[in-house]
């Protein structure tokens, strides 16, 4: 699978509460440059990006969800649900 990038930003992250609405977001934190790029990747191989992202929107006890995405791929999305600890 070949991806195109037409900036240096490749993913993003959101943190979501239960009704869906955005409370955080990755790329807001950081700058890109318009330095575009393509991403290879063969048969049984995987990219891993070693990212954080704030949570100090986060309260005990409630179900969150965050979501990982490529911008320009929103077919290439994922979304996990969680519960925070009481």
């Amino acid at each position: 699978m070949t991806l195109d990038f037409p900036t240096s930003q490749r993913i993003d992250i959101q943190l979501l509460n239960s009704g869906g609405e955005i409370l955080t977001k990755w790329s807001e934190n950081h700058a890109f440059t318009q330095e575009g790029g393509t991403l290879l990747i063969n048969p049984r191989e995987q990219i891993i990006y070693d990212e954080t992202i704030a949570t100090r929107e986060l309260q005990p006890g409630k179900v969150y969800a965050v979501e990982v995405f490529f911008p320009k791929y929103p077919e290439l999305r994922v979304r996990q649900k969680f519960m925070t600890a009481p």
